[in-house]
């Protein structure tokens, strides 16, 4: 296997290539077409969601033959079993990859520099040459569990995580979605100017278990491999959806250190004016909300935050501002075509993004405090101190210049609060008051500080502090209150032995926020804890499958999915098979919500296919209200079609869709209740999910479908 080892190139390097001629690309080794992308002008949001891109407008490379294989020609099917189609955008500050991959079963248990050797995706953008390997080009990698590396840099030799390469992941019914993008001015060797062409080359690795099975590369050959040279990517200044506004200046998501800002953007190709929104309220700027059309103008550029001009009085720190440019002509049929919506924010004028977190667990003890310093400080007075109301009342400290603090000492099991007050040179502005404990507090709330979607009936728990004796435990509606409560409050729930870190908050209300507290007790002192919090869902669970283990009996913690979900396993007319056939039994690759979905096998080869989940709670469906079932389901184009039914009692229910198992992605299906006629809704059983005519066994064919969060709804 080849080393990952790149060279560092200098400045003798940049003298060679500036001198060298270009290659021609590479060629597909299969049909000798050569790889030449046109990379069109669009900005993406890196969030692992492709609905924004237009792929239906680009032209993908597809890494999908046997020919492209490197390595692993032994262990690859076909498409199916791994293959990739690669996207790309631009816009004036990043280069944007999508790639779509098809990958049977994922595996990634490397970490750091040494992700390729698993499933992972690595992109070369490089110099037109044809030279030998680990020469004229920059490697980046990132993978399904969202790590990244650089290996090979011609300009610091590469080998480190960078921060200018961002990604984000999702899992699909047939292998995963990446998103990235890279800051493309990071490549100093490289010219992304419109009209230039820059070498490109698409690779990805592939393994079922373990270290890499297989090297797929668009040459065929090892992925450095150049003396092929690579392909060209065209940067073009053509618009991905050319009706449409884009390349906004400043990039959306700026933060701008000014009470003023001038905003641009690129025209849609249609385009004769511009009808420009402008807020500080999302919503409000999407919806085109009274007050946030500032007009309709032939130019595309706008001064904001000047008198004369939208906001002038300037523009307000702490505050992010919304923006969006609609295209019109009215000659046009498709006008106005409505833009993306695009924000930048002005920095507090107070300090801000602390280091640790608010409310971080288990901080070191030598740790260093640093922040964002606010809009315009000159000078920080850091105060901190175990006690909230001192931190918060303290008064005359001496300032700094510097953004990092070095407490003189930090003792474990304890709660540390601190401020940092900014002074831009007219005036001292207060921070918050954060907070963090070092190793040892009391920790770990259950649900997590946070968490959403908790269950009307959670348990919170906690760990104790390393010598805490007891626990004094507060629970309510309001931050505040919860915050400041003594044991003569409303929110005191008690006292708690050691050894007893749970409480029962009995039956919570649906989509609420609540906070809770756990102060220490020692021999001499209470030490007050951070206050937690969590919100409740708005429906009630049937099954998200999260439960489920892989232990087996007879051990009492066993709780495999397949004994929750009976299905036809040793019948000869039921032809539905729940969980994998070896650990992990619940999928955890292909997921719609949480850790876990039910993986579900059907052959309808003269049978029907059912599973049924016998209910221990939650038989009352219809508590608060609710009045729907809904279920998320996936299944996969090579599927048999079959019908999809839910069957409550003798109640059955049929999909619309008669071919709905072939239905790809991960889909809501939702279910009015009233449709199970003659059902007591207020004493379900059970529930079963089936295929096919349910008790009407026909010639049918089979397939893989995963469920995941079936809930009850209003």
């Amino acid at each position: 296997m080849l080393a990952k080892k790149c060279f560092f190139m200098g400045i003798l390097t940049l003298l060679i290539l500036s001198l060298a001629n270009a290659d021609p690309p590479a060629v597909h080794p299969l049909t000798g077409a050569p790889l030449i992308l046109d990379c069109l002008r669009g900005t993406g949001t890196v969030d692992g969601d492709l609905s924004d891109w237009t792929l239906e407008a680009m032209t993908p490379a597809v890494l999908d033959t046997a020919e492209q294989l490197y390595s692993g020609q032994t262990t690859w099917d076909n498409p199916q079993d791994s293959s990739g189609e690669f996207y790309l955008l631009w816009d004036d500050v990043n280069i944007y990859i999508a790639v779509v991959m098809k990958d049977e079963k994922l595996s990634q248990n490397k970490t750091g520099g040494n992700i390729w050797n698993a499933d992972a995706v690595e992109i070369f953008f490089s110099t037109l040459n044809a030279v030998p390997p680990h020469e004229e080009h920059y490697q980046y990698g990132f993978d399904f569990t969202e790590q990244t590396w650089n290996w090979c840099n011609m300009d610091t030799g590469g080998q480190s995580a960078i921060d200018y390469l961002q990604v984000a992941s999702t899992l699909t019914a047939d292998g995963y979605i990446l998103e990235a993008s890279i800051e493309y001015g990071q490549m100093l060797s490289l010219d992304f100017s419109v009209g230039n062409n820059i070498g490109f080359h698409p690779v990805f690795d592939d393994t079922d278990n373990g270290d890499r099975e297989l090297q797929m590369t668009w040459t065929g050959s090892e992925a450095h491999d150049q003396s092929l040279g690579f392909g060209y990517l065209f940067l073009s200044d053509a618009a991905v959806t050319p009706g449409f506004s884009s390349g906004p200046s400043p990039v959306n998501g700026a933060m701008i250190e000014e009470t003023w800002v001038n905003l641009s953007w690129r025209p849609g190709e249609f385009a004769v004016s511009h009808d420009i929104y402008l807020g500080d309220n999302f919503d409000d700027v999407n919806d085109g909300a009274e007050g946030t059309l500032v007009g309709n103008q032939a130019g595309t550029f706008i001064v904001v935050g000047f008198p004369g001009f939208p906001y002038p009085d300037g523009l307000v720190p702490g505050t992010t501002y919304y923006w969006r440019i609609d295209e019109v002509n009215d000659t046009e049929p498709n006008s106005p075509w409505k833009g993306k919506v695009w924000n930048f924010s002005i920095p507090p004028k107070t300090g801000y993004a602390p280091d640790p977190a608010d409310g971080a667990e288990f901080v070191a003890t030598d740790a260093t405090l640093s922040w964002t310093p606010g809009f315009g400080a000159k000078l920080h007075t850091v105060y901190i101190g175990t006690d909230f109301d001192n931190v918060n009342n303290a008064a005359g400290g001496a300032p700094q210049g510097l953004a990092t603090y070095k407490p003189a000492s930090l003792e474990p099991e304890k709660v540390y609060y601190w401020r940092i007050d900014e002074f831009d040179a007219i005036e001292t502005h207060k921070g918050d008051v954060w907070s963090f404990t070092t190793p040892g507090a009391v920790g770990n709330p259950q649900p997590a500080n946070g968490a959403a979607d908790v269950q009307m009936t959670a348990t919170l728990s906690w760990t104790a502090a390393d010598n805490a004796a007891s626990h004094e435990v507060y629970f309510g509606t309001d931050v505040e209150a919860v915050k400041n409560a003594t044991t003569a409050s409303p929110e005191y729930v008690g006292s708690k032995a050691l050894g007893s870190e749970s409480h029962d908050p009995g039956k919570l209300a649906l989509k609420a926020v609540y906070h809770w507290r756990v102060d220490e007790v020692y021999p001499t002192e209470t030490i007050k804890g951070l206050v937690w919090s969590f919100t409740t869902a708005d429906f009630l669970l049937v099954d998200d499958f999260e439960s489920y283990n892989d232990i087996d009996p007879p051990d009492p913690a066993s709780n495999r999915i397949f004994e929750a979900w009976i299905d036809g396993y040793g019948t000869t007319d039921n032809g539905a098979l729940v969980g994998n056939e070896m650990p992990p039994y619940a999928e955890q690759s292909i997921i719609h919500g949480g850790l876990q979905s039910m993986p579900y096998f059907y052959d309808n080869n003269l049978k029907t296919s059912e599973a049924t989940h016998t209910l221990v709670s939650r038989r009352d469906w219809t508590e608060e209200g609710v009045t729907k079932l809904s279920l998320w389901f996936s299944g996969a184009s090579g599927n048999a079609a079959e019908r999809m039914f839910v069957a409550i009692g003798n109640a059955v229910v049929y999909h619309d869709d008669p071919a709905v198992t072939q239905a790809t992605g991960w889909n809501e299906w939702v279910i009015e209740l009233q449709a199970f006629a003659g059902v007591d809704l207020t004493n379900v059983n059970s529930i079963t999910i089936g295929f096919g005519t349910k008790g009407s066994p026909a010639a049918g064919g089979a397939g893989t479908m995963y469920f995941d969060d079936v809930r009850l709804v209003k």
